[in-house]
């Protein structure tokens, strides 16, 4: 599995989080959805900052 496509599917877990963080309210979710979104980009750019 490619690098991006990892980082993709770690935008749509962020989406599904957010989605269920609009029903409960929760801060945990919304601080994970946070550093899986920075994990995502950091992941999605790393091959460009190798180069």
């Amino acid at each position: 599995m490619q690098i991006r496509t990892v980082a993709a599917i770690l935008i749509w877990v962020v989406a599904a989080l957010l989605i269920l963080n609009m029903m409960l309210r929760s801060v945990w979710i919304l601080l994970i959805s946070i550093a899986m979104t920075i994990i995502a980009v950091v992941i999605y750019f790393t091959p460009r900052l190798r180069k």
